[in-house]
């Protein structure tokens, strides 16, 4: 004889097992709902092709920050990291966002207090994100996915405005790709 307990667990596991129970005249009856299909996002601007670093040389880096002493600590094809001791430890980084959103990096800048300012770099969207300090970044679409340029002066007085500067090593990145 079955216990009360174990008849209800049956029975549940029977219902489960049933699709909980509905008939096919049940299913018939209910409206159905389509999911939409996804399609990937078209890119807005067309891909750039960037070598290592941005295809941008040590001197024309050194050049565009004036930054004495900038020196590459990290080299890829993906990111690219300078850096000078004797700045005070200024740096620059060069990364290469493939397939992902520039809105996304855009987003996060201004949450955490960056002002943001929209720049066009012969054609290629992005914006300039400043910080309290004297350090900014820049990001410009490139096919589904964008550049991005980060300089920070650290103790060192920028020759100018940290976002002018950043946005020259993104139009000499963009420059460059041609």
């Amino acid at each position: 004889m079955w216990k009360r307990g174990t008849r209800i667990g049956a029975c549940v596991l029977v219902v489960a097992a049933a699709g909980c129970g509905h008939s096919t005249d049940d299913a018939a009856q209910q409206p159905t709902t389509q999911q939409p299909t996804t399609q990937p996002p078209t890119p807005s601007t067309e891909e750039l092709f960037v070598g290592e670093c941005g295809s941008m040389t040590d001197e024309q880096l050194g050049s565009i920050t004036a930054v004495p002493g900038l020196a590459a600590v990290s080299k890829n094809g993906i990111r690219c990291r300078w850096e000078s001791a004797a700045s005070g430890g200024a740096y620059a980084m060069f990364t290469w966002y493939r397939g992902s959103p520039i809105d996304r990096e855009r987003t996060v800048a201004g949450r955490i207090g960056r002002e943001i300012t929209a720049i066009d770099v012969d054609g290629h969207p992005g914006f300039t994100a400043k910080g309290f300090d004297a350090s900014c970044e820049a990001g410009i679409e490139s096919g589904d996915g964008f550049l991005h340029w980060s300089l920070n002066y650290v103790y060192m007085t920028p020759p100018r405005d940290s976002c002018a500067v950043v946005e020259d090593l993104a139009r000499a990145t963009v420059e460059n790709a041609k």
